[in-house]
């Protein structure tokens, strides 16, 4: 992507483009950043289906989450050409959670940042929901399950029919729902000098179950949560609700892997 390929109603509105760069990749979406002579922006390019779908949702979520005081990027614009959807968003200066912790900082700092890691996501678990994220009267878990089924049957997931149907069959014990952000863990989450300063990919934000960030959140993976007590930081600054081993599974291990 160049200047040239950005749309006009982009540039319109953020005024002349001085340089454009390419940040540390997602998996779903071409990621661009802009700078103008006095601000800097991110563009999210997708060109499929199922990825179209999530960037427009992220487009109505920011809006929404824009009046909860949450660190969340301010949207801009949205535009819809041919296969191709485009976000226009605030750019915000840190680097992602999971980032900082493979750069092996040092204990002190490691732990600061954990803790404050799981005071972003009960300060995410005890805003007010916004009302256009409360879509339905339908459950949360209901309309997952739904989804989960025509992700199934439409794109290339990594769930398959026999775990659907487990799902199905073994719900968790229902609990309060909260706002939840949906895909909450450590690349999602941006810091500098150990604070969390963003909170970014939106998409899947709802009125849910907080189970299921929870259990996005502790996810180990190399350099992050596989050390003797980071979890135990992440619960001792989140404190409002711990996880079982099998609800863990249930959405980690199991719902996640349709989305």
């Amino acid at each position: 992507m160049d200047i040239h390929d950005i749309p006009v109603e982009f540039v319109d509105q953020i005024g002349a483009i001085k340089n454009i760069s390419f940040p540390q990749q997602g998996h779903t979406s071409l990621v661009v950043k802009i700078e103008t002579r006095d601000q800097q922006f991110i563009i999210k390019k997708t060109e499929h289906g199922l990825f179209n779908e999530w960037l427009s949702e992220e487009y109505k979520a920011l809006q929404y989450l824009s009046t909860t005081g949450l660190p969340v990027p301010k949207a801009y614009a949205f535009h819809i050409q041919d296969k191709s959807r485009w976000l226009l968003m605030d750019y915000i200066d840190g680097i992602s959670l999971r980032h900082f912790l493979a750069c092996k900082p040092n204990l002190r700092d490691r732990e600061k940042v954990i803790s404050n890691y799981g005071l972003c996501l009960k300060q995410i678990h005890e805003s007010q929901c916004p009302v256009g994220l409360r879509k339905n009267d339908q459950s949360w878990l209901d309309m997952m399950l739904m989804k989960a089924s025509h992700n199934l049957a439409n794109y290339n997931v990594n769930g398959t029919e026999e775990l659907l149907i487990r799902l199905k069959n073994d719900r968790p014990k229902p609990i309060e729902n909260t706002l939840i952000h949906g895909d909450f863990h450590t690349n999602n989450v941006l810091v500098n000098y150990n604070n969390v300063i963003g909170i970014i990919d939106w998409p899947r934000a709802a009125f849910g179950d907080p189970r299921f960030d929870i259990a996005l959140a502790i996810r180990p993976k190399q350099d992050v949560f596989d050390h003797k007590g980071d979890k135990e930081l992440f619960f001792e600054s989140y404190g409002r609700l711990r996880i079982t081993d099998e609800e863990y599974r249930y959405f980690q291990e199991g719902l996640y892997k349709f989305f």
